[in-house]
């Protein structure tokens, strides 16, 4: 504390001697305009190193993210000296037309030069205003999906999911994407309005199995385990159909069987929050397999040639 206060009391004097600096030299050669030019420059680039200094002491006391704190100490440097400029553009341009070309030039530079940093600063108040997403959110931008961790003012941190996990379980991998993002991809929001999914999980018989009795065994297999995220799933489709157009409310659990060429394919299409959806998914395929199992005339799995031995035994031709 000691240390911030001296330094903020060595600004000061530095500050009171620029002005008086001016003034003394103003005065020792008569008011010459290029050396009040001058002097009014030195006490321009004077000024604006002490406001970074102020502003760096208070960035690193107030921003504890490393990132931010780089990101915001840059972006008050170049604001700062670009003001200077303008200031010095000012100084010693003295016809309009003059001036307006300088800072014609001096923009164009700025916004050549800071082009990601102003969309990612643009992107930063977009998500403010219509909050695509919030904290907490599963979403998915290009190739990068997770669930948000914190929204910045220049970036979005999320923890990501999937890559080599073969589910939606995370990886482990922290993931910082600028917020410019939101002004060009598609985002695709997992839980925004509506908190749920629908998954599958696919079943295939083999030809001969009783499918009707599957078809039966497996609703009833999965009606106590999902029969919770319907009531709450059907809720949230009401209240979305007073903000959006919604043509069915129906997220009632089903099962779609299909014809393939060496199976019976059989799909259970069910909703579940998305944080669930592995664990819910290894719950459902353990209960059906177990009931199968109890089954003489219910098998499991496809193959190019089957030779049924017994209703219990199945043997496998792998030529």
């Amino acid at each position: 504390m000691g240390i911030v206060r001296g330094l903020n009391t060595l600004i000061l004097l530095s500050l009171l001697f620029a002005i008086a600096y001016v003034r003394y030299f103003t005065d020792l050669f008569g008011g010459s305009p290029f050396l009040l030019d001058a002097l009014y420059s030195v006490g321009v680039v004077l000024v604006a190193y002490i406001l970074n200094i102020v502003a760096d002491n208070l960035i690193r006391r107030k921003v504890s993210d490393a990132k931010d704190r780089y990101t915001f100490r840059k972006t008050v440097s170049t604001l700062l000296t670009i003001l200077a400029l303008a200031a010095l553009f000012a100084i010693w341009f003295k016809e309009t037309t003059s001036l307006l070309i300088a800072y014609g030039i001096l923009s164009a530079g700025v916004a050549i030069a800071l082009q990601d940093l102003l969309r990612s600063v643009a992107g930063g108040i977009v998500i403010f205003v219509s909050r695509p997403f919030k904290a907490g959110d599963r979403i998915q931008v290009g190739d990068s999906i997770g669930d948000v961790l914190d929204i910045g003012n220049i970036s979005t941190t999320l923890m990501e999911i999937r890559e080599w996990v073969d589910a939606d379980q995370y990886t482990g991998r922290i993931i910082q994407i600028p917020n410019s993002f939101v002004l060009s991809a598609t985002i695709k929001n997992y839980t925004r309005d509506f908190e749920f999914i629908w998954d599958e999980v696919r079943i295939m018989l083999i030809y001969g199995s009783n499918w009707k009795k599957a078809e039966k065994i497996t609703l009833e297999v999965a009606e106590p385990v999902i029969v919770e995220f319907e009531i709450l799933a059907k809720k949230e489709l009401l209240r979305m159909g007073e903000k959006y157009f919604i043509t069915t409310y129906d997220v009632q659990t089903k099962i779609y069987t299909k014809i393939e060429e060496n199976w019976i394919d059989m799909r259970l299409r069910y909703v579940v929050e998305p944080q669930k959806r592995r664990t819910v998914s290894h719950l459902l395929i353990s209960k059906i397999l177990q009931a199968f199992e109890e089954e003489e005339d219910i098998m499991v799995g496809t193959a190019s040639s089957i030779e049924v031995m017994d209703t219990s035994h199945i043997t496998i031709d792998k030529k």
